[in-house]
């Protein structure tokens, strides 16, 4: 009997920065079955994804020029690169993540006669705040991409929603959420022990404690999280610390926030922690203030961990939380709404055990990782 050949897969996203995208990339490349695929990682630079993937044994090919702004002359210079990698690689199934290799992948994959290329939306980049002639652009964009490709995955229902708006592409989409393994993560104790030697100082100290795992950028909204602190009345600010692990272009932005609130002894930057979600633990309360997001992971990994979540309306975001109890999932951009759901969970703690066990098992059930790589087979042989 002649041995089945392998499916030779190239994944492809535009930053190496493992978080969101680079997250699913890892996960997916390093979990497919070796006996029955062959699977090669395309990356823009180099950074904390390569580095892993390749202490997995996943071979990477790096771009040098892609970048995630638009550089006319770069992207056709990445586009030409892309499509000699393709062309000398040869893959069955092109799987592309992320809007700007989206576009510039799925273009070149067509010129090269790839059978299968998939796209997977983390997000719809035309939802991001820009002014409305980029945001044109990049609708037009996304749109080419759907076209171009063979199928587009979609991790939440709000982006199905937006994407089968998307003209002649109604019938392109398929929705699978991002799932998780179970993982390990320290007692309480020793989570906290570990913030207090990192930060130098005992932000706990008896408090109910808020966090956030996020990067310090734009689409987070961390100054909301920030201001929300800023509002609670002083009888509930005296009970609370607010830490955020994470790092990014907007930490100066946010520590001159924070000075100019006068929370310096409330509002904590440890900056960024190698898996960081072993620490999940340390805290009482998880806060997810986003403008923009997919299907964030790190709901998962908090609700896995079991803690009640305050977070924003966007995305894919009430597929996890759901929408039922709305105190606790806002509008974006709302600090006085955070700092309302903030209250009442700091002062009712049968609400906060509640939430806990609801969004625990939901994300058991329904955000597992098999079921997600499963269907994810499922759409590379199908």
């Amino acid at each position: 009997m002649n041995k089945q050949r392998k499916l030779k897969i190239i994944y492809a996203i535009t930053k190496s920065v493992y978080g969101g995208a680079g997250k699913y990339v890892l996960e997916l490349a390093t979990s497919l079955p070796k006996d029955r695929f062959e699977v090669v990682v395309l990356l823009g630079g180099s950074g904390a994804l390569k580095e892993k993937l390749e202490s997995e044994g996943i071979r990477t090919i790096s771009l040098s020029l892609l970048e995630k702004n638009i550089d006319l002359e770069n992207d056709v210079k990445s586009f030409n690169e892309i499509l000699e990698i393709f062309r000398k690689e040869k893959p069955d199934v092109i799987h592309l993540n992320s809007s700007k290799i989206g576009g510039i992948g799925a273009l070149a994959a067509r010129v090269s006669g790839i059978p299968k290329i998939i796209f997977t939306a983390h997000g719809w980049p035309f939802n991001e705040n820009r002014n409305p002639l980029s945001k044109v652009a990049i609708w037009i964009v996304s749109w080419i991409t759907v076209l171009l490709s063979t199928k587009t995955i979609v991790i939440d229902e709000h982006d199905l929603r937006q994407g089968r708006r998307l003209p002649f592409c109604r019938q392109k989409f398929t929705l699978i959420h991002n799932g998780i393994n179970s993982f390990e993560y320290l007692e309480k104790d020793a989570a906290r022990d570990y913030l207090v030697q990192k930060l130098e100082k005992d932000p706990f100290l008896g408090r109910i404690s808020i966090g956030t795992i996020a990067e310090l950028t734009e689409n987070k909204g961390i100054n909301y999280g920030i201001e929300a602190i800023s509002l609670l009345a002083p009888a509930i600010k005296k009970k609370i610390s607010y830490i955020v692990i994470g790092e990014g272009e907007n930490r100066k932005k946010l520590e001159n926030l924070i000075s100019e609130k006068k929370l310096t002894d409330r509002v904590f930057l440890p900056g960024f922690m190698e898996n960081a979600k072993q620490y999940l633990s340390a805290f009482d309360i998880f806060m997810l203030p986003s403008l923009k997001e997919g299907l964030p992971y790190v709901l998962l990994e908090a609700g896995y961990v079991g803690l009640p979540i305050i977070t924003t309306k966007v995305g894919g975001i009430p597929d996890i939380v759901g929408e039922e109890k709305t105190d606790f999932l806002v509008k974006s951009r709302r600090s006085d709404a955070l700092a309302n759901a903030m209250t009442e969970l700091i002062v009712n703690k049968k609400v906060r055990t509640a939430l806990r066990k609801k969004i625990k098992d939901n994300v058991v059930v329904r955000f597992n990782f098999e079921m997600m790589q499963r269907k994810t087979i499922k759409v590379y042989e199908k």
